[in-house]
């Protein structure tokens, strides 16, 4: 594999969670040995950048940058940041563990999957673009939840643990080699599904990792959309609406989840020019 994948940044967008990120995202880099120089953090205010600055003196790390206020406003910012066609890992500033799926045998020959933590983050990345590229696709992520039940076994076929179609890819832990096009968010909720079908229609589909997964707690730490109470039912659901009236071939809304948040299905249901991969 050419070094030119090596070619990329890390780019995290963090709102008024300084201490959540310097125990969380930031020891999980440093763990991972990720080149200080690729991490850029991307903070909403002057004071925020300061804040910032003041908790990470004394380690390296490349750059932090002021953004704007507001999960949509600040994708938006980062894609206009970095150059088109720039391969950019997103990971979100509150990701504290990073999992891989594998199969094992139990005394009973019984196989049985186990997450087991992710070796190498630096050799995934580099991957993840390397495969998602070989593809002729622009965007790629992991699975979205950390069990490894649903979960895919690494093994040594990729087509057993990837996945083509138009998946969700989780904004906040993914690949993108940006197109500025597809990265203009428009919904203040679910802007991650609304990017993953862009960039589908833009491809003809999405590279999905089934078979990594990550630990966060989205819903639960302070700061982020939490703060200020921005992140509400009510504005969620009305984002899914507006998602699923902007794209009826291709999403679906979803009422029946036990959190009480509006959740959105994705599937390409266009009958005559839908894609086979």
């Amino acid at each position: 594999m050419t070094s030119e994948y090596e070619n990329y940044v890390i780019a995290i967008p963090s709102y008024k969670r300084s201490e959540t990120f310097m125990t969380k995202t930031f020891p999980l880099l440093l763990k991972y040995n990720i080149e200080p120089s690729k991490i850029h953090i991307f903070v909403a205010t002057a004071e925020e950048k300061e804040e910032y600055e003041k908790n990470l003196q004394g380690y390296a790390y490349g750059k932090i940058i002021i953004g704007e206020t507001g999960i949509k406003n600040i994708r938006n910012f980062m894609s206009k940041y970095f150059d088109e066609g720039q391969r950019i890992f997103y990971i979100d500033d509150d990701i504290y563990q990073i999992y891989e799926c594998i199969n094992l045998v139990d005394k009973c020959n019984k196989i049985f999957n186990k997450m087991i933590v992710l070796e190498d983050l630096h050799k995934f990345i580099i991957d993840g673009f390397y495969e998602c590229e070989k593809l002729g696709l622009s965007n790629w992520g992991v699975y979205v939840v950390d069990n490894p039940y649903f979960m895919k076994p690494s093994s040594a076929y990729l087509a057993d643990y990837t996945s083509t179609k138009l998946n969700y890819i989780m904004g906040g832990f993914c690949g993108v080699i940006n197109n500025r096009i597809c990265e203009v968010r428009t919904l203040d909720d679910k802007e991650d599904y609304e990017r993953s079908i862009k960039y589908y229609l833009k491809d003809g589909g999405l590279l999905r990792f089934n078979n990594v997964a990550f630990k966060t707690k989205c819903y639960k730490e302070p700061g982020g959309m939490q703060h200020d109470q921005l992140r509400t039912k009510e504005r969620i659901l009305e984002s899914a609406k507006q998602l699923v009236e902007t794209y009826p071939n291709l999403c679906t809304l979803n009422l029946k989840k036990k959190s009480g948040y509006a959740e959105v299905r994705l599937l390409d249901k266009r009958p005559k020019n839908k894609i086979v991969l």
